[in-house]
């Protein structure tokens, strides 16, 4: 089953409540008239749902906020191994290990596993053959019809969620279809083995399962290590803050929230004065310690939202979301003073540390590259008198100058 997650949380009631609506509308009727069986043993059909429940939990993430599980394979087994009620169950267990999932997402899914299982159970009763070329065509009509439900499913949530329209959704579409066309030829060698040994073919499909399930394990080792590196490059060594790959990351979210409707915020490019006096005085190595000290302190006296980052050398960058235009001046030399106004220790010995600040506002009438370019010239002008912050002039003023 794939599934397509919205973020609004007030969404997916109506398919959370619709979907086990329609396949009780569905299964009590003919449960009523028909009074059916099952068409194996207890203990197989047990398994057969069990690996269906089972299966839900190896998933591939093909966009942002899609994946598509190998459950599907396992319902149209079931459906087509075990009958229409076999079909329903292995539908309905499908969430049945998805704990973490929020209750809409597993009762809307639950339901339309309920729906697809009982449908495939249908064609296969309706359809069951013993000869090999009727096996191919009970298996590629249970597909067929396995997909057909799956995809309406799929529609109904993402319309429902307000996410019918978005590229993840188009773009998971040449995973689904291939998540359930490439188990067809798997399917049809375990219906055929099924008719004759279904011992054999449930250990068959329990190896498959395992295999999926070995190589899921991999994938997600291999997915967390690479995020591992990726966040490691964005990390700088000495101060443990992000650094400019980071920053131009969180540039364009920021931009994009802006863009959205939000408040601007504030960037400001910090260049510590005459950090190479420090360096050929004391050495590098407390040229070092005095940047970490730096980057813990304002990292401390600054809001939990506002991130401060590594540029390089004895340069900072800090991204101050939710900050207006008449906020931007106070908060530039807020900076100033807190690296200014206590001073740190060097080598055992307290010396006052200066910094020259550069501070524009990030909003939607530029593209934040420009925003941190204008920023870095300020820096430069500060840095003629240095212990200065330089902040952007306004539209209706220029710019205006703070120093100690």
């Amino acid at each position: 089953m794939s599934t397509a997650v919205g973020s609004a949380r007030n969404q997916g009631t109506l398919v959370a409540i619709g979907f086990p609506l329609a396949a009780l509308v569905v299964l009590a009727p003919w449960l009523e008239l028909h009074h059916p069986g099952i068409a194996t043993s207890i203990p197989a059909a047990v398994v057969l749902v069990l690996l269906a429940a089972l299966a839900e939990r190896i998933s591939l993430v093909v966009a942002p906020r899609t994946n598509v599980s190998t459950a599907g394979a396992f319902i149209v087994a079931a459906g087509l191994a075990g009958g229409p009620l076999v079909g329903a169950c292995a539908g309905a267990c499908m969430e049945a290990f998805t704990t973490r999932d929020v209750w809409r997402k597993r009762s809307a899914y639950g339901g339309a596993g309920v729906l697809q299982g009982f449908a495939v159970g249908l064609v296969g009763e309706q359809l069951t053959s013993h000869a090999p070329s009727g096996v191919v065509a009970v298996v590629a009509v249970g597909v067929l019809t396995g997909f057909a439900v799956n995809a309406v499913a799929v529609v109904l949530v993402a319309r429902d969620r307000g996410i019918a329209l978005r590229p993840e959704l188009l773009a998971s579409w040449r995973a689904v279809v291939l998540a359930w066309l490439l188990p067809a030829p798997l399917l049809v060698a375990f219906l055929f083995l099924f008719d004759s040994s279904a011992a054999l073919a449930l250990v068959l499909a329990c190896g498959l399962l395992l295999v999926l399930a070995t190589g899921n394990r991999f994938r997600l080792r291999f997915e967390r290590s690479l995020e591992d590196e990726r966040s490691r490059a964005r990390v700088d060594a000495l101060t443990n803050a992000p650094n400019r790959y980071a920053l131009a990351e969180a540039l364009a979210a920021e931009q994009a929230r802006i863009r959205r409707g939000g408040r601007p915020a504030g960037l400001c490019f910090l260049d510590l004065d005459r950090f190479k006096k420090v360096n050929d005085t004391h050495g590098y190595a407390a040229g070092d310690r005095l940047l970490v000290d730096v980057c813990q302190r304002v990292r401390n006296d600054l809001r939990g939202s506002d991130v401060v980052f590594r540029w390089g050398g004895e340069e900072f960058v800090v991204l101050a979301p939710h900050l207006e235009a008449a906020e931007l001046a106070q908060f530039a030399e807020r900076l100033r003073l807190l690296i200014a106004g206590r001073p740190f220790a060097v080598d055992g010995r307290l010396r006052t540390i200066t910094v020259s600040v550069g501070a524009v506002l990030l909003d939607e009438t530029r593209p934040a590259e420009a925003a941190l370019e204008t920023a870095s010239r300020l820096v430069r002008r500060a840095k003629v008198t240095r212990n200065t912050a330089v902040v952007e002039a306004l539209p209706s003023s220029s710019a205006s100058r703070i120093a100690s």
